[in-house]
C-alpha cells in the first residue's frame, strides 16, 4: 500500500472510531398497548414495588405514555404517588410525579377516564372505605390530569354525629369536576354537605 493511500486509510479509520463506541438506541417500536410490556417498563424504571401501571393518551390524543403508581413516603407523609413515563429520545423517563397522596392501593378503585373535552386521558382513584375506629370513616378520591399537571381531590369524612362531609380541593374550578365528585358521593350519602376547599 502506498504512503498516501495508507494515510487516507488511517484518517478514515480515525473518523469511524468515535461512532464505534456510541450506544445504539433501539429503533424497534415498543408495543405500549401490551399490559405486560408496560408493567415491565415501569418496574425497570421504578423498581419492583410498582402497584399500578397502564398506558394511555395522558398528554396527547395521538401518543401513548405510561402512568405508574407506587407506594411512597416524603418526610412525615406516606401514601401513594403517580408517575408519568414517556419515551424521550429512545429512553423511557419519568417526566412528572404527583405529590405523595393519602391513600393505599389495597382495595382501591383505579382506572383511566375521560371526563370532559380536554387533551389527554385522566386517572381516577378512589380509596374506598377507610374506617377510623369510631363508627365513622373516610374516603380519598383523586382525578389526575397529566396534561395540566393537576391533582383534583375529594376527601369524604363520615361521622355518626355530623354525618357525611365532602372537602374539595381548591384547584377544582371546572363545574363538571365538582359535579362529578359531588354526584358520586351523593349516591351513598343524599344529605352530603360540601364544605370549603382544602389543599392537597
Amino acid at each position: 500500500m502506498s504512503s498516501s493511500k495508507k494515510n487516507i486509510f488511517i484518517a478514515l479509520l480515525l473518523l469511524l472510531i468515535p461512532f464505534a463506541g456510541c450506544k445504539k438506541k433501539s429503533t424497534i417500536p415498543v408495543n405500549l398497548e401490551n399490559k405486560k410490556v408496560v408493567k415491565n417498563i415501569a418496574r425497570e424504571l421504578l423498581g419492583e414495588d410498582v402497584r399500578f401501571s397502564t398506558s394511555g393518551y395522558f398528554t396527547s390524543d395521538s401518543a401513548l405514555t405510561i402512568v405508574a403508581g407506587v407506594e411512597a413516603s416524603e418526610r412525615y407523609l406516606s401514601g401513594i404517588q403517580f408517575k408519568l413515563i414517556d419515551d424521550i429520545d429512545g429512553e423511557f423517563t419519568v417526566i412528572y410525579s404527583t405529590p405523595v397522596l393519602e391513600g393505599s392501593f389495597d382495595k382501591c378503585v383505579l382506572d383511566k377516564m375521560k371526563l370532559y373535552r380536554n387533551t389527554g386521558e385522566l386517572i381516577y382513584y378512589n380509596s374506598q372505605d377507610y374506617f377510623m375506629g369510631t363508627g365513622g370513616g373516610e374516603v380519598f378520591s383523586y382525578i389526575i390530569d397529566f396534561t395540566a399537571r393537576q391533582v383534583y381531590s375529594a376527601h369524604l369524612m363520615v361521622e355518626p354525629r355530623s354525618g357525611a362531609v365532602l372537602f374539595l380541593s381548591e384547584n377544582i374550578k371546572q363545574p363538571m369536576l365538582r359535579k362529578f365528585f359531588v354526584s358520586y358521593f351523593k349516591k351513598d350519602y343524599p344529605n352530603l354537605r360540601v364544605v370549603a376547599a382544602e389543599n392537597i
